[in-house]
């Protein structure tokens, strides 16, 4: 049997030491970490929307025969901002057939204070919003703003133009279409860091 000396011994024992001392010291020396959130409030997007429909009993895709110049004929519409943001409002109106060139169809509108009656009065305040022009060529109509949740009550004018030329006319049809769009006054890039 081969006997170990002192110094073997030693080495041997300062061999183990200094490996368990590396083993001990990676559990022993730990990072300490410290977490904090922050969530927003709930944050949701504009909505916009609007609502157009006929009212008092009149349709505006009912037509109308044997038209003379100077005849006119009313329909009205209630038009409800239905989103969440005020909106100014605007009618696009164009015309297709023969009777709808210049000289022929024109349009005009009002409104009223009040959901208008029944027979066609208004029993609030009478508004002009557009006044008497062709259908041809017309430029858009500016309704006006209403707040979210708000009504405007039109009523639309048509009318075979008082000059309406016989050579030109006489038995001749057409349409109009009035487009409605909203907008928001205000437009993106605001600082909303308040609310």
């Amino acid at each position: 049997m081969a006997k170990k000396t002192r110094a073997g011994q030693w080495l041997v024992l300062g061999a183990a030491a200094a490996v368990g001392t590396v083993m001990t010291s990676q559990g022993v020396f730990a990072s300490w970490v410290a977490t904090s959130e922050a969530t927003t409030g709930a944050v949701q997007a504009a909505s916009v929307g609007l609502t157009h429909t006929d009212t008092n009993g009149t349709v505006f895709s009912s037509g109308v025969a044997n038209l003379l110049p100077g005849d006119y004929l009313y329909r009205y519409a209630n038009l409800v901002n239905t989103g969440a943001l005020a909106q100014d409002f605007t009618a696009a109106v164009t015309g297709s057939g023969a009777l709808a060139a210049a000289g022929g169809l024109q349009i005009a509108v009002d409104s009223c204070s009040t959901a208008w009656a029944g027979n066609g009065t208004c029993g609030g305040t009478l508004l002009p919003v557009a006044a008497i022009r062709d259908v041809a060529g017309s430029t858009d109509i500016a309704l006006g703003q209403i707040a979210a949740g708000g009504s405007s009550y039109l009523r639309y004018k048509f009318m075979l133009s008082a000059g309406a030329s016989q050579a030109t006319f006489q038995g001749t049809t057409g349409t109009v279409k009035v487009t409605v769009n909203g907008s928001t006054p205000v437009s993106g890039g605001r600082d909303r860091t308040g609310g």
